[in-house]
């Protein structure tokens, strides 16, 4: 608990120390001390990342196929298998190394900042700057930015945990030692910096905090443990073609290589590599439109979003604040009670000090001439805040909050309060923010009675223009938003009612109402809920598990210390820009423009991310199984291999390298916010699209199988028919990846065709590594391929066109059963 310290000393060496330092003065020891800031662990260096491609159990496999080759003398296999594993590792060393830069570069957009005292006025600066003997603001939700002293402390409470461990709040008052990275839990104070940076208390065991690995997202350890059991699947099928390549009187050596090789080929090794490239480019995304992304799990949360619980103001709002209304008893003691019962804290407490300019009073000149004696912050749960000065000769408390307690804290008959909550409730439902104001003379100013009521305060705050069509998206893609404020029921109805959120059929919740409900009775009436009103944090907390335990994943916006663990609970913990320190550090998403539909566009990316991976995985084994089934179909028919150890690592290289990576830059995805979210126990590939990668593996095969048996039969050439396939499964792959750019939609009916200029650069790109692979008399050696004719490359095309069009198909088929169902 806070200590109920005096205020503060309140002698001239306080006053005199608020002047702070001179802005020269304060260059001048930030080059003696240095930044303050603490030594972080330098991210893995180039060289580190690249020896990483290595430590891959399938480059072992693949080494070992290389071996394998080198003991048959295969020389031309051997070499082709080193220029595979040199490519695909230079390739894995770029995406992992962009990702990482990339991530860091977002998290250093997230700079802490403080309020310290310049050249005799307070001004934000980084934390960085922050120097010895700066005199610093403290409030709650701060992180504290360095060591220091107290000269000033308002029923202070700090959490230490970070440093004992111990998580229960600890009162502070004046000339105790506050220290970097704890965290004020209430009340305020002034502290003079004593020590930053490596030097604080924090900084001597900064080496044992410093983060050492990000975990892995959810999905990329779903992803992962598809992959490996596609690796167990494989491996069985790899074992019965060798098995049954031996049984067919194939060679041990030759069927051990082909069976490792077609492993390889069939394993999509590049996938996490992929997955994580694509969060990245959708973290990318998100910040040009204005979201911070902290935590590459909030990207993939972010498509399942099915409910999004907001506060209102400065979200739902525009935040800016302006006094339209007055009914006042003595306009003298409400301009007192505005700019002496006031920090400066919030947008609301500035726009009642600037409300006193326009009754012709000087705030500034009001608040210099009377010295403060006592204060009792405003919190979230009190709705109130109270101070008390000596105002000509005579100590007066000055009270300002929300109507229905201040009403019951002053000395007024029962009809006269009446009147004033009638009038209170009439400016509510008009949309105005209302506050009450009060004051009492005497020397019993501590205590919360009998004071004066002086009357009320109307406070406009438009709503966004941006957020009735963002609100209209949310329930077009099946996504619910729910108000949770702490404003009055009027304010909040109007609010909801002019966005369209307030239906008859839905129901109301007061705090109070909703602290005196269960869990369980919670959970029974959440989802038909539109408003919670007058709640406290710790309410949130409660409607963001009673909503979980529906099923809903859940966003859920904060900005206050004790909004954290409700945005720690959340599936998305959304702070904005604004925040208090702990709220934008527990949240994994930060609204940097604090507007709510900037976490519906992030929302949307969210899908369009989740989308692209769902393409990349259908792509890469609709890729990896026609491989499997063209090489499975010739064993069983007797034949030799359609394509030999060095051409399907080719293909491989060439189709799981670049494309996948490019299908990630899909932006325009029509009609993806027309959906129900999706499912957190869906699987990543539905029923349609395993059909379509069934169908697209066993028509690549059938008609690679017979190509090759035309050329090898009829024309009496192998080679020829190898060559043919090797091209056929080449370009087909990089032609009807453009299919799967939407899984959804035609290609012919997307409208934005020629919109992923990195998917056009990847498929050029391959098809020119196809056409030296062909030509270059060293590569169709190493190949085992021939140059081809015209007629052939047209048959080709002709042959990756059609499977294109059997795609379109199974697409058609798709979209018309879902319209039935």
């Amino acid at each position: 608990m806070a200590r109920d310290d005096p205020i503060s000393l309140y002698d001239s060496r306080v006053e005199e120390l608020k002047k702070g330092i001179a802005s020269s003065e304060a260059l001048d020891r930030r080059r003696r001390f240095g930044a303050n800031v603490l030594p972080e662990k330098s991210g893995r260096s180039p060289i580190v990342i690249y020896l990483s491609q290595f430590k891959n159990p399938l480059v072992y496999i693949i080494s070992v196929a290389a071996s394998i080759s080198l003991l048959l003398g295969d020389y031309d296999d051997a070499m082709i298998i080193a220029l595979v594993i040199l490519v695909d590792s230079v390739l894995g060393f770029f995406q992992e190394y962009k990702a990482e830069k990339t991530v860091a570069a977002l998290r250093n957009l997230l700079k802490p900042t403080a309020r310290v005292f310049r050249d005799g006025r307070m001004v934000e600066i980084e934390a960085a700057e922050i120097v010895p003997d700066d005199i610093v603001a403290v409030n709650p939700g701060d992180r504290i930015p360095a060591d220091g002293e107290l000269i000033e402390a308002i029923t202070l409470s700090v959490n230490e945990a970070i440093l004992t461990g111990e998580s229960e709040s600890i009162g502070k008052g004046i000339s105790e030692i506050i220290y970097m990275g704890t965290t004020v839990l209430s009340g305020r104070g002034l502290m003079r910096v004593t020590s930053t940076g490596i030097r604080t208390e924090l900084g001597k065991i900064a080496e044992s905090l410093i983060e050492i690995k990000e975990d892995p997202t959810p999905l990329q350890v779903r992803l992962e443990g598809f992959a490996k059991s596609l690796t167990k699947i494989v491996i069985i099928i790899s074992f019965l073609i060798f098995a049954l390549g031996i049984f067919s009187g194939i060679g041990l050596l030759d069927m051990l290589r082909i069976s490792i090789v077609l492993a390889i080929a069939a394993i999509p090794e590049g996938l996490l590599i992929a997955v994580t490239m694509i969060l990245v480019i959708g973290m990318r995304a998100i910040l040009r439109r204005k979201g911070l992304v902290k935590k590459l799990v909030a990207v993939e949360a972010l498509g399942s979003v099915s409910v999004i619980c907001t506060d209102k103001t400065g979200t739902l709002t525009e935040g800016i604040m302006r006094v339209v209304r007055v009914d006042l008893k003595s306009e003298k003691m409400a301009a007192n009670v505005m700019a002496l019962c006031n920090n400066l804290a919030d947008s609301l407490e500035v726009t009642l000090w600037n409300h006193v300019k326009t009754m012709g009073m000087d705030p500034s000149v009001i608040s210099a001439k009377h010295q403060r004696i006592y204060e009792v912050p405003f919190t979230s749960e009190s709705k109130y805040m109270m101070t008390a000065s000596i105002i000509d000769g005579v100590e007066v408390s000055l009270l300002k909050g929300a109507p229905e307690i201040i009403l019951e804290l002053c000395d007024l008959r029962s009809l006269e309060k009446e009147k004033w909550a009638v009038e209170f409730d009439e400016w509510a439902h008009s949309g105005l923010k209302v506050l009450a104001l009060a004051y009492k003379q005497g020397d019993k100013y501590k205590e919360l009675m009998d004071f004066t009521w002086i009357g009320l305060v109307g406070i406009e705050d438009p709503i966004r223009p941006t957020v009735k069509d963002a609100v209209d998206l949310c329930r077009k893609a099946g996504i619910e938003v729910k108000i949770v404020t702490g404003d009055h029921q009027g304010t909040a109805e109007k609010v909801a009612t002019t966005l369209g959120l307030n239906s008859e059929h839905s129901r109301i919740i007061e705090g109070k109402e909703l602290e005196a409900m269960t869990q369980s009775e919670l959970v029974k009436v959440v989802d038909g809920t539109s408003i919670f009103y007058r709640v406290a944090p710790h309410h949130k907390l409660k409607i963001v598990s009673a909503l979980q335990s529906c099923g809903e994943v859940t966003a859920m916006i904060g900005d206050g210390v004790n909004d954290a663990p409700a945005l720690k609970k959340a599936n998305i913990g959304v702070s904005v820009g604004n925040a208090t320190d702990v709220a934008k550090e527990t949240a994994s998403l930060i609204l940097l423009d604090n507007n709510f539909g900037t976490l519906v566009n992030t929302v949307e990316e969210g899908r369009i991310i989740y989308e692209n991976i769902r393409k990349v995985v259908a792509y890469v084994l609709s890729d990896s199984f026609a491989e499997i089934c063209i090489i499975f179909g010739a064993i069983l028919m007797g034949w030799p291999a359609p394509l030999n150890v060095a051409q399907l690592l080719w293909i491989h290289l060439i189709c799981d390298g670049p494309s996948d990576i490019a299908l990630g830059f899909e932006r325009n995805e029509k009609g993806i916010m027309s959906e129900a979210p999706k499912s957190k126990k869906e699987s990543i590939l539905d029923k349609s699209m395993k059909f379509l990668i069934i169908v697209i593996s066993i028509s690549t095969a059938a008609v690679a199988l017979s190509m090759f048996w035309y050329y090898w039969q009829i024309h009496g050439d192998i080679t020829q028919g190898r060559t043919v396939v090797f091209t056929l499964i080449a370009v087909e792959d990089l032609i009807y990846v453009f299919s799967y750019r939407s899984l959804r939609q035609s290609i012919f009916m997307s409208g934005h065709f020629f919109a992923n200029k990195v998917l056009f650069g990847a498929v050029t790109l391959g098809f020119l590594q196809q056409f030296l692979a062909i030509y270059v008399p060293f590569l169709n050696k190493a190949l085992e391929v021939m140059p081809m004719e015209l007629a052939d490359w047209a048959l080709v095309f002709i042959i990756a066109f059609g499977m294109t069009s059997i795609v379109e198909i199974v697409k058609y088929l798709s979209r018309r059963q879902r319209t039935i169902a």
